[in-house]
């Protein structure tokens, strides 16, 4: 009979062992994957890191600044008798934007009486960062219809843009 108590009393021991030994093992097992796990979520902090500089650079350069916020005048027409002063306008905001005006042409043969939209030929030179601020002046023009196209183009002085340009007109004569 004690040879009985003491072998179940061994089994016994042994089980909470067995379990004890199972129970460290499966810790150390899941504490290595969570180590490895920590060194590869380092690594990728190491390489971000390494791309701060750069990212906080970018993040500099895209941040809208209230000069070049896009305007949205409220809509009137251009009278009729002020046509020849659209292309002084024009060429002032090209010179304001460092850009080269080569033509500016209001085509006088588009003028649709029924909507009173006028076409205007628009051709510019100058890199596409000035291109881009001339756009953003043109859109602060309360008379200003539509882009209906923009051309660019790579010549030997750099780049020349062509845009398409419709003007609201005003008809009435008063």
């Amino acid at each position: 009979m004690l040879g009985r108590k003491l072998i179940y009393l061994l089994m016994f021991a042994a089980g909470i062992l067995l379990f004890m030994g199972i129970g460290i093992y499966s810790s150390k097992k899941f504490s290595e994957i969570k180590g490895g796990e920590i060194k590869a979520i380092r690594c990728q902090i190491e390489g971000q890191m390494v791309v701060l500089p750069v990212y906080k650079e970018l993040l500099k350069k895209l941040q809208v600044k209230g000069s070049e916020v896009l305007p949205f005048p409220d809509k009137n027409r251009l009278p009729k008798d002020k046509i020849e002063e659209i292309p002084k306008i024009f060429e002032g905001i090209a010179k304001n934007c460092n850009l080269e005006s080569v033509s500016i042409i209001p085509d006088v043969m588009s003028l649709d009486r029924t909507s009173g939209l006028l076409l205007v030929n628009t051709f510019v030179k100058g890199s596409f960062f000035d291109f881009r601020k001339f756009l953003v002046n043109l859109g602060g023009i309360s008379y200003l219809e539509r882009i209906e196209k923009i051309d660019i183009k790579r010549t030997m002085e750099g780049k020349e843009f062509g845009l398409k340009i419709w003007i609201a007109l005003s008809l009435n004569q008063k």
